[in-house]
């Protein structure tokens, strides 16, 4: 491969921060990974991606930066000031709180070769907290376990090995980076004598028997019939992050869910629900998902950063033009008996052109594939399915 390329590398562990964009991304993602690998469990953090975009959109120029702000639903497009500050608002949730901990960096690996452009710097340093860090992309085994080791420190060692080192190069100029962690307790914790082995129905035709746990106590429920699906949401402790739990009533209709899902904001679902004694059994889980990007953003029109038409004019202080040629996604997430722990990781690499009580107990039994969120009431962190334990 000619040219010099860019990597933007996206590590989330599951996390709560303030979302910028809208739906659109979200529904996207979800229906691209279930399209890629249908029969298999899945999770994306649009939150991480959105960021590590920005990351991009604040260096680019022309259609380059129009696709970008139009996949990112920026309201101040154009206004490089105001995105940067509107997405750096997200720092201001990074503390941990309690027994909460949330954890959001950025990070830029730039060649030797090359300069940062004196104003994307100072966007994506004082607003991002995006540092610049010089290495060497042509001692591509020692660089990429450089950012590999910066990944696994910020997501507490979920993910690991993000970057293989034949992905970078002597060509390679810059890599940008988003790291995102999130770990919490269940505001209402599972006790663990309580996990028992039940059946997990993956298909009407087979079941697995999986470590299922179970509790009685007052959760937000809902019976949304136009779904054709019932609802729990279960809070975390010390946050105001929560899982959304979505149960086809059909052992096969997840699919069907996640169809109907492209028109429904999660985040709001909320409203629509009710304080209600449950009886929940959900199983515990516990997998990693990885996802090209690039089909993804091309189904939302961000392609000419693939392109030889890319325009990343602002990012570099050398007149040099470069375009993404890789993007990529990784994601990991448990949940068991105490809470909940989830990570996430996503490069793009850049190359040149070339309230009230019921009076019953609802009964939630996970025991086939659902959809799950991880949201507050206005955005959505981490969103996915199992289909399989």
């Amino acid at each position: 491969m000619n040219g010099i390329h860019l990597l933007l590398l996206i590590t989330t562990a599951m996390a709560s921060c303030d979302n910028v964009s809208g739906q659109i991304l979200t529904s996207q993602l979800i229906q691209s990974a279930v399209g890629a690998q249908p029969n298999e469990n899945v999770i994306v953090s649009p939150i991480s991606i959105e960021t590590c975009l920005a990351l991009a959109y604040l260096g680019a120029e022309g259609q380059t930066a129009e696709e970008l702000a139009i996949s990112l639903a920026l309201k101040h497009a154009g206004d490089k000031q105001s995105v940067a500050q509107k997405f750096g608002r997200l720092f201001e949730k990074t503390k941990s709180v309690g027994s909460a901990t949330f954890r959001l960096a950025n990070r830029i690996y730039l060649d030797q070769r090359f300069q940062i452009s004196t104003k994307y710097n100072e966007l994506a340093l004082n607003q991002m907290h995006a540092n610049a860090e010089t290495v060497r992309f042509a001692d591509a085994a020692a660089t990429a376990a450089t950012i590999n080791s910066w990944v696994e420190a910020e997501t507490d060692n979920k993910i690991r090995g993000l970057i293989a080192g034949n992905s970078l190069d002597g060509n390679t100029a810059l890599v940008l980076v988003n790291a995102l962690y999130f770990k919490a307790k269940w505001l209402h914790q599972f006790s663990n004598h309580s996990t028992t082995k039940r059946d997990f129905h993956v298909s009407a035709e087979r079941k697995l028997e999986v470590d299922m746990m179970k509790q009685t106590d007052t959760f937000l429920y809902g019976n949304f019939k136009e779904l054709d699906a019932t609802a729990v949401e279960l809070s975390y402790l010390d946050t105001d992050v929560s899982m959304l739990v979505l149960l086809p009533k059909s052992v096969d209709g997840l699919a069907a869910l996640e169809t109907k899902l492209k028109s429904v904001d999660l985040t709001k679902l909320s409203a629509a629900m009710r304080t209600e004694e449950v009886n929940i059994h959900l199983p515990k889980f516990k997998f990693e998902f990885d996802l090209a990007l690039k089909p993804v953003l091309a189904q939302l029109g961000v392609t000419t950063m693939f392109s030889d038409k890319a325009d990343f004019s602002s990012m570099l202080a050398e007149k040099e033009k470069v375009s993404v040629s890789q993007a990529q996604h990784k994601a990991f997430i448990e949940v068991n008996e105490s809470g909940t722990e989830a990570a996430a990781a996503t490069y793009l690499k850049i190359v040149p052109l070339s309230a009230t009580f019921a009076q019953q107990t609802y009964q939630f039994v996970a025991d086939h594939p659902f959809v799950f969120a991880i949201k507050d009431n206005k955005n959505v962190y981490f969103v996915g399915h199992v289909t399989h334990l």
